[in-house]
């Protein structure tokens, strides 16, 4: 009942595991490949699996093959679960957990190094000046101070991304379905969705994926923007719509974007393409502009991140195997 294969695996996975794991004594396996159809029946002879963002848990096929296979458990290495489809796993008897509570500043931080980055074009000179061009032009950014900025989810992350940019003395506006009175102290002022893209110089998105959020950001909603404003992205790539973000930015209606996430990202995130002919033609779009910056899904990863994940993680796998309270099940 002890063993884990860990799919979609990274060196720094193995790494913070095999260290976490010194108190919990689990056999632990490392597979590069994410969980898929053709990838399942690695499960074999394991009892717990443990998947990231990009891992197949919704499909039927793969499921009930997990189920033949003897798997107890579907461990999440990560808050965010709609790639598991959780009224079949509890049908099948599988039990997933996520973690809920890792380290939400991590993100907030690289959220607001995204705004920074694009706000003063220190990604275009920092390519400058590698090419020995000491030049200003083309390098006039914007301040953080006094800017109107929308937070658009206002759970733990959305909350931390606020407490940094109050420093800022930026003038922070919010949305959520259920507000926060957490937030409201803070001085915040909670608007309607139209509003917050009206009102905004910049909008950080930072709730959760799910049908009513999918493709949230779309041609309609965009219209709404202001014309230079800046949209960011940490959450999940499809919140969204790559067609019109891109029509938004060629047709400069909105100034800047900073990804994080990426709507096709399961193709390329997290492995090295620099050898390969990139065949999406949305993604080779966006890299090519300088007025996006893109990242690898890189916003969780600190060292302080990964330790409460494997921490977290084995331990709560540990309190399956013993029937102790668990508080990160997600389908109970």
């Amino acid at each position: 009942m002890k063993n884990i294969i860990f799919f979609s695996s990274n060196n720094y996975d193995k790494k913070y595991f095999n260290k976490a794991n010194k108190k919990f004594n689990f056999k632990l396996k490392f597979e590069k490949k994410q969980l898929n159809l053709k990838t399942v029946n690695l499960a074999k002879n394991y009892n717990h699996i443990c998947i990231f963002v990009n891992d197949n848990a919704n499909d039927p096929k793969i499921i009930k093959s997990l189920k033949n296979l003897n798997i107890k458990t579907i461990a999440l290495r990560c808050t965010g679960f709609n790639n598991v489809d959780l009224n079949l796993t509890k049908k099948n008897n599988i039990k997933v957990i996520n973690v809920k509570k890792y380290s939400p500043q991590s993100i907030a931080e690289f959220t607001v190094g995204l705004i920074l980055n694009l706000n003063r074009k220190i990604h275009l000179s920092y390519q400058y000046t590698k090419n020995k061009n000491f030049s200003l032009e083309n390098l006039i950014g914007n301040n953080i101070y006094n800017k109107t900025i929308g937070i658009i989810g206002t759970g733990q992350i959305g909350y931390k991304v606020i407490k940094i940019l109050k420093g800022f003395d930026a003038n922070i506006i919010a949305y959520d379905l259920i507000e926060s009175e957490k937030i409201k102290n803070l001085g915040i002022k909670y608007y309607n969705l139209e509003e917050i893209y009206k009102k905004s110089d910049i909008i950080s998105l930072h709730c959760p994926y799910n049908k009513d959020t999918h493709n949230m950001i779309n041609k309609k909603s965009l219209k709404l923007f202001k014309k230079n404003s800046m949209l960011i992205n940490t959450s999940r790539g499809e919140l969204i719509n790559t067609n019109d973000i891109i029509e938004a930015i060629k047709n400069e209606n909105i100034g800047s974007l900073g990804i994080d996430v990426y709507e096709n990202e399961k193709e390329f995130f997290f492995k090295n393409k620099f050898n390969n002919i990139i065949k999406d033609d949305n993604l080779n779009l966006l890299l090519s502009y300088n007025n996006v910056i893109i990242t690898g899904h890189q916003a969780f990863l600190t060292k302080e991140s990964l330790i409460k994940i494997s921490n977290i993680t084995l331990n709560n796998i540990s309190k399956i195997i013993l029937n102790k309270k668990c508080l990160d099940f997600l389908n109970i």
